[in-house]
């Protein structure tokens, strides 16, 4: 296959999530991405830096509409520990495929992890 030339680098260094609540946000990805909850947040957004480059930005809105489709996949290898992760902390959740399972923030966003 025949490579074309682009400006653009591979990967997708950012993925912007809008959220009511900043704070409880913050905490709830902090939990679901074993990060520290940070002492002090701002009140219009915040960064989690991910370890492969990536980084998540919540982004303070008063009405934020909750995304119905998939706003980013996190890589889960073992499916199993993630659904009891999601049972364990009351994570709404949906088996999608033997490789995928989608649940929801506290704004209602989708989001995916993924095995593969």
């Amino acid at each position: 296959m025949e490579t074309l030339e682009t400006p653009f680098i591979g990967g997708v260094p950012a993925v912007f999530i809008h959220v009511k609540d900043l704070r409880k946000s913050v905490n709830w990805f902090s939990l679901l991405l074993g990060k520290e909850n940070p002492e002090t947040i701002r009140t219009d957004i915040h960064i989690f830096g991910l370890d492969n480059g990536a980084n998540i930005f919540l982004i303070h809105k008063e009405t934020p509409e909750p995304c119905n489709q998939v706003l980013c996949s996190l890589s889960a290898p073992d499916l199993v520990k993630t659904r009891e992760f999601f049972e364990s902390n009351h994570i709404e959740y949906e088996v999608h495929n033997e490789e995928t399972i989608y649940f929801k923030d506290l704004d209602g966003n989708i989001l995916m992890a993924c095995s593969i």
